[in-house]
């Protein structure tokens, strides 16, 4: 399975309104959040391992695991409303 390609945060510009779709698609908008102090950790060991920044690898990791194709959170809750859904239509 070939992954996405992270853009560099260093290459890209800030982006004036109005945008485009395809500019929307791929903005990035700060936000604030807390996280556990394990789950910060291993994110950044991940980020280490990999040369890049954490907040890439989070983005990436959150990413995973809410579009993957197939396991993905997206991809369950679609196979689950099938099925509940086939069952109350037989």
């Amino acid at each position: 399975m070939k992954k996405e390609k992270i853009p560099d945060p260093y290459k890209m510009k800030r982006i004036k309104a109005p945008i485009t779709p395809e500019q929307a698609k791929r903005a990035k908008i700060r936000i604030t959040t807390h996280l556990d102090m394990e789950v910060l950790d291993m994110i950044r060991k991940l980020a280490q391992d990999s040369g890049g920044k954490y907040q890439s690898v989070l983005n990436q990791v959150l990413r995973d695991y809410f579009f993957d194709k197939k396991n993905g959170l997206v991809a369950r809750v679609q196979k689950l409303e099938e099925a509940v859904f086939k069952k109350k239509a037989a």
